[in-house]
């Protein structure tokens, strides 16, 4: 298939749009109301929708990992969301996508693996998977995550809260140049929800560690606005927007961490770093449920 073709599934209430470059989500459309709650990667903005975080989450110090004693060059969030999957299924509500192994991403990552992605609609939800298969003949070492955008109806910031399904300490963990610098900041002891605006961005993303909540959802205060997101087996959350932006919000649950300032150690030794075995399997799985 082309690069650009749009693969779709469709129920009476969700048109779920996908492309094979980074098996990326590109339109989370509600029938009922014609909303688009995906952001639509306005160039001068940003410039994606929902990308695929593999083989790793976050950014590397000088863009560079250490496996097995050699270095190995990764851009940010890794090579995943750039190269095109295999459409391998299609049914009305599901469609699964495949990357394996290259000589490319052996470059990157020197490992033999598949990588599947899966999209499910069920009713006024959709259920993301994501398998990592170990084809190689040692263990690997790899991070996995997710980055959707959420185009806000209202663009004031502001009017938007962040809730959680039980009361937290929200301690965020700062970031320096997309590495974490080992500071903190604490959010609120014993809340369960925290206002959002466009100063907490000025620090980058906001980072949470071993939340206890199963789940978050982004809710505007002055309508029925809400996208709640399950995160249970989920260790990591970034939730995060462009400077100053006032028209989308990432939630973006994360089975791994960028590097801190000076770890100069092998990925094994990372934290959020996954060890699978060989031939074995591991699937991670988050749903998000819109209402408007």
């Amino acid at each position: 298939m082309l690069e650009n073709e749009i693969n779709k599934i469709i129920n009476n209430r969700l048109v779920i749009a996908t492309q094979e470059k980074g098996a990326e989500l590109t339109s989370i459309l509600s029938k009922n109301k014609n909303y688009e709650f995906l952001w639509q990667a306005r160039p001068e903005v940003w410039s994606r929708h929902a990308p695929i975080l593999f083989p790793i989450v976050g950014k590397l110090s000088q863009n560079k990992t250490k496996y097995q004693n050699e270095f190995y060059s990764q851009s940010q969030h890794g090579f995943a969301r750039d190269l095109l999957f295999e459409l391998t299924e299609i049914y009305a509500d599901l469609l699964v996508f495949k990357l394996k192994s290259s000589e490319l991403t052996k470059s990157q990552f020197p490992y033999d693996f598949n990588l599947f992605v899966e999209y499910q609609i069920i009713e006024n939800s959709l259920v993301v998977t994501y398998k990592i298969h170990n084809t190689d003949a040692k263990p690997i070492y790899y991070s996995i995550g997710a980055h959707p955008g959420f185009a806000l109806p209202v663009h004031k910031l502001n009017e938007y809260v962040i809730e959680f399904e039980q009361k937290e300490e929200l301690r965020r963990y700062l970031l320096s140049e997309g590495l974490f610098n080992g500071d903190t900041e604490l959010i609120g002891l014993n809340i369960n929800s925290f206002p959002l605006d466009t100063a907490l961005f000025d620090k980058d993303a906001i980072v949470f560690k071993h939340l206890k909540s199963s789940w978050i959802k982004l809710r505007h205060l002055h309508s029925n606005y809400e996208v709640k997101m399950s995160i249970a087996g989920w260790p990591y959350l970034g939730i995060w927007t462009k400077v100053g932006c006032e028209e989308f919000v990432c939630l973006e649950p994360w089975q791994g961490l960028a590097e801190s300032v000076g770890f100069n150690g092998d990925a094994s030794e990372k934290e959020g770093m996954r060890k699978l075995d060989v031939d074995a399997i591991e699937s991670f799985s988050y749903t998000i449920e819109f209402t408007i």
